[in-house]
């Protein structure tokens, strides 16, 4: 499995998934999360099912892993916990989660995305990972992940997302960002700066720009490690953002 994974303390836990992973004859091989609008909220699949074994390993456990939850995104701002999520059967969009142990124990947060921003709130106790398309950032989704979680973040991990040399946008939207985090946001062409504005929006719950971390990898100029709907359009796969707090397996539903 090819993740890039972060440094989290205590037993929080976060991956990124790219879009490859090694199959059974030594090859790579396509690994695509995505899911439809009418696919439950922890579909099973192949890549899915490898996905929580590479987690489990990562835990230095064997077998499945935890248990993947994955709600349908809107590009909305609702944030939940990700064992309430599951308690209530909840067929409604949401665009993050948080996790905490012991509450979220042998539960993962997953949110997918081709383009998209995410964004790993961590704090003390808990974090949250949120999905952060324009529309979310600007009606602010990431403070909604801060204000979900149980005490304030402290610091914050932007993953794999489309970067200001490739987010070309209209001027409505242009405007709306500039109108949100400040005219610096908006580069010529016009141009959106993402991890700008998203550094700024997580500044907001306190989170300060030295405390965040950002490897600025760029989707769509790096199309061949990741899903980029700019670059690939409709047919695009996704990749994830994976959030758990290590501990037992959930059982299976």
């Amino acid at each position: 499995m090819h993740l890039l994974v972060a440094d989290l303390p205590g037993s929080l836990r976060c991956a990124f998934t790219t879009r490859f992973r090694t199959g059974d004859d030594g090859r790579l091989c396509d690994f695509d999360l995505s899911r439809t609008p009418d696919d439950p909220p922890s579909p099973s699949s192949p890549d899915r099912s490898a996905l929580g074994e590479a987690l489990a390993a990562l835990d230095g456990a064997a077998g499945d892993g935890p248990r993947l939850v994955s709600p349908q995104q809107v590009h909305g701002v609702r944030v939940v916990g990700t064992a309430e999520y599951v308690r209530a059967g909840d067929s409604s969009g949401c665009d993050g989660l948080t996790v905490a142990s012991p509450l979220d124990d042998g539960l993962a947060a997953l949110l997918l995305f081709a383009d998209c921003v995410p964004i790993v709130l961590i704090g003390e106790v808990d974090a949250a990972v949120v999905h952060a398309g324009w529309r979310g950032l600007v009606g602010g989704v990431a403070q909604q992940g801060a204000r979900a979680m149980t005490g304030p973040p402290a610091a914050a991990v932007i993953g794999p997302s489309i970067g200001p040399c490739c987010f070309a946008v209209g001027d409505e939207v242009a405007e709306a960002f500039a109108g949100r985090y400040g005219a610096e946001v908006v580069l010529p062409g016009p141009r959106v700066d993402l991890w700008t504005a998203a550094v700024r929006a997580v500044g907001e719950v306190g989170v300060s720009p030295a405390r965040v971390t950002n490897p600025r990898l760029c989707t769509m100029c790096n199309n061949d490690l990741f899903y980029s709907y700019r670059a690939e359009g409709p047919s695009a796969g996704r990749h994830g953002a994976v959030l758990w707090a290590a501990g037992p397996v959930a059982p299976t539903r």
